[in-house]
């Protein structure tokens, strides 16, 4: 794995194991009882982490490259540009409006039904099995968890992701992404584990 994918993906791992037994410690303080770490919803959200970081890095790329935030300014077509003007770049609100609502919209979706899917499949019971009523479980649970999740998540991640696309270099929109979400993280692993 390039290094370019490998430490973004490791950094962002990170960031959701500590969300993650933030989450555990906050739960303990709400039952008032000793903090008493379980590491399967820790391995759990890290190897969704692994899995999913790569292709959302890989989906940062391909906006940008198909709706750069910064374009180069048109030459006024009244005179010719001298050969020693330097054409400007402008921030093009069209793509970040562009990139903003593949984001919000196919981007949102297909995380969330990734996520609430890997959740839903690694916390089945054990006797589950790979046979269909396994798969039954899964879908009914992503179905179930993903309007209110789309809902909640529009609460913080619009927010987040216009200013991402406004100010933050493409190769560090995923890290960004995984400070913020250490907050969402949170709400993520006590929704899981609820």
């Amino acid at each position: 794995m390039p290094s370019d994918i490998l430490s973004p993906t490791a950094q962002s791992t990170a960031l959701n194991i500590f969300s993650n037994v933030l989450a555990q410690g906050i739960s303990s303080y709400k039952r008032d009882a000793p903090l008493s770490l379980n590491c399967t919803p820790i391995l759990n959200f890290a190897l969704f982490t692994i899995l999913s970081t790569p292709p959302n890095i890989l989906w940062q790329r391909f906006l940008e490259d198909q709706f750069p935030t910064t374009i180069r300014a048109p030459h006024p077509n009244t005179e010719k540009p001298h050969a020693k003007e330097q054409p400007q770049n402008v921030t093009s609100i069209r793509n970040i409006a562009i990139k903003f609502l593949l984001d919000m919209t196919i981007g949102a979706a297909v995380n969330t039904v990734l996520f609430l899917g890997f959740m839903s499949y690694v916390n089945a019971p054990v006797n589950a099995g790979l046979d269909q009523g396994m798969w039954d479980v899964v879908a009914n649970d992503v179905r179930r968890k993903f309007w209110p999740l789309i809902v909640d998540g529009l609460k913080l991640w619009p927010a987040v992701s216009l200013m991402s696309f406004c100010v933050v270099p493409v190769d560090k929109r995923v890290l960004v992404g995984s400070l913020v979400g250490v907050g969402w993280n949170v709400y993520l692993s006590l929704l899981v584990g609820a």
